[in-house]
Parts: C-alpha cells; sequence; structure tokens
C-alpha cells in the first residue's frame, strides 16, 4: 500500500513536468507535452469532447480524488509548499521555541469542512453561464497556470482568460495568485482544493460514494497521531477513526507515516471507535 505515494509522487512530477513544458514552452516540445492538456477536466469539457472528463469522473467514483494529487498542476503546487512545511517542522522540533512564543507552523489537525466550497461552485458555474469566462478562470486550477504561462509562451492563454489583453498584468495576477495559493498551502495545507477549487468540489461529492475509500483500523490503531498530523486537507481525525473522503486528495501520505498499518485504501468500511472503547479492547482500564 506504501507504494501507491511512490507511484502518485511520480506520476504527479511526470504530469507537472508536461503541463509546464506544454504552457511555458509550447505543446511542440515533446510529445508528452502535447498530451498535458488533453488529461485535463476542464479543456476536456470545453473542448467538448468529454473523453478525459468522463475518465475522471469514473476514476473518482472508483478510488477518489486522484486527478487532484496526480494531474492538476495546482495541486503538485501546493504539495511542494507542503514538502517545505514538513522539512520546516522536522528543523522546529529540534529546536524549542524562545520561552512566551509559540510556533508559526504547527503539525496538522483535523478541521471541519469549510462553507465557501459550494457558494464559490455556485459563482463560477453562475460566471461562465453569463459569459464571464474570465472571472471564472481566476479559480481554475489549469487556467491559473495557463495565465502565467504567457510570460514565456504568448499562445499560452486564451482571449477569455482575465487581463488576457494586457500580457504584463495578466501575468503579473496570475502569478500573484498562484503565489497565494503556495503560500495558503506552505500555511494551512491543501485548503484551495477542499474550500475554493470548483474542480475539487465537484470530484469531492464524487468521492463522498467512492468505491474504494481510505479506512481506520481501530484494532491496529494506537492513536499516534501521524496520519493525523500528516493530513494535508486535515480531513482525518483519530479520535473516532474518522476520515473524510469527500475532502481526502489520495495523496497516500497517511500510509507511508502509520508505523502500525491501521490506514489502508481498501472497499470495507471499519466501524468508528472512540477512545475509551479502544482502551477496553486493549484489555485496559479507560
Amino acid at each position: 500500500m506504501r507504494d501507491l505515494r511512490t507511484i502518485r509522487i511520480f506520476l504527479s512530477l511526470l504530469f507537472m513536468a508536461a503541463a509546464v513544458a506544454a504552457l511555458f514552452v509550447g505543446n511542440g516540445v515533446n510529445p508528452l507535452a502535447s498530451g498535458a492538456e488533453k488529461v485535463q477536466i476542464i479543456p476536456s469539457a470545453l473542448a467538448m469532447t468529454m473523453g478525459a472528463t468522463g475518465f475522471w469522473l469514473v476514476a473518482t467514483f472508483m478510488f477518489g480524488r486522484i486527478y487532484c494529487s496526480t494531474v492538476c498542476p495546482v495541486g503538485t503546487l501546493q504539495d511542494s509548499a507542503t514538502w517545505l512545511r514538513r522539512r520546516i517542522l522536522r528543523r522546529s522540533a529540534a529546536t524549542p521555541p524562545a520561552p512566551g512564543r509559540s510556533r508559526l507552523i504547527r503539525p496538522f489537525r483535523y478541521r471541519r469542512e469549510g462553507k465557501l466550497r459550494f457558494p464559490v461552485l455556485l459563482a463560477y458555474v453562475v460566471c461562465l453561464l453569463l459569459g464571464m469566462t474570465g472571472v471564472a478562470a481566476t479559480i481554475e486550477p489549469w487556467n491559473m497556470v495557463r495565465a502565467a504561462a504567457r510570460a514565456t509562451n504568448p499562445e499560452a492563454a486564451s482571449p477569455a482568460l482575465l487581463f488576457s489583453a494586457h500580457v504584463a498584468i495578466g501575468v503579473a495576477f496570475a502569478a500573484a495568485v498562484l503565489l497565494a495559493v503556495w503560500l495558503a498551502a506552505l500555511w494551512g495545507g491543501r485548503r484551495f482544493c477542499s474550500e475554493v477549487c470548483p474542480i475539487g468540489t465537484v470530484l469531492g461529492c464524487v468521492s463522498r460514494f467512492s468505491l474504494y475509500h481510505i479506512e481506520i483500523d481501530p484494532e491496529r490503531c494506537t492513536n499516534c497521531m501521524r496520519c493525523e498530523e500528516a493530513c494535508k486537507t486535515q480531513s482525518i481525525k483519530v479520535a473516532g477513526r474518522y476520515v473524510d473522503n469527500e475532502r481526502c486528495v489520495r495523496c497516500f501520505d497517511c500510509l507511508k507515516v502509520c508505523a502500525d498499518d491501521a490506514i489502508n485504501l481498501q472497499r470495507t468500511r471499519n466501524r468508528r471507535i472512540n477512545p475509551l472503547m479502544k482502551k477496553r479492547l486493549d484489555g485496559t482500564e479507560p
């Protein structure tokens, strides 16, 4: 199961390299780059082919939001921030903070789902229906990167993108948006994916009913909290052995850090259990 994370990282870097090459250099730079846009959900939907869109909807229903962790360029961008975040946490753990001061960056903890995602999705759809595609494109991952790519590839941006008529302003605006998303990931994980991104919201609704889901085995779990601290979407709650599979982006970081093999991607559902019951099952008094 832990090999799933290695496969996911390899695929995300591969698709990220293809996307950067296609957008910032041009589709002709490499055969792989020419297919980078074809596997994205929004370009597929706008081209009316629906091939990639249908594939990812089926894949999400089967395995969850693997699109968000492998193909989405903004998702990989955020993963670079969480990678740096882990390095900062490891270094800060070796050097305690000064008296009276608290750490700026702390391990992740479970957080309830936000209430903005469906209003944002509604605003996104309304903008598309009203022809305000430039506004909608500012929160759609592929077009966010596409707008920034105009800095080196003038043909990258569509006339429908916001500020596309003014190259310098458009590139600066897109770069500022991407930087804000990266900094937000450094501070609080993948909140953009679970609270803002319209694609993530739609895939999350499908992932809620996915055939395979992340589950915590209450018999094996020892309350070490490593999976909760590693969850970049903050969707794992060790107390209660709960995983919010609607927000989970299938990064499989939790599978790697669990030393007890208590968390897995599986079809069966595990019953929830509270810490007091866990102690009784272990034969100790609560």
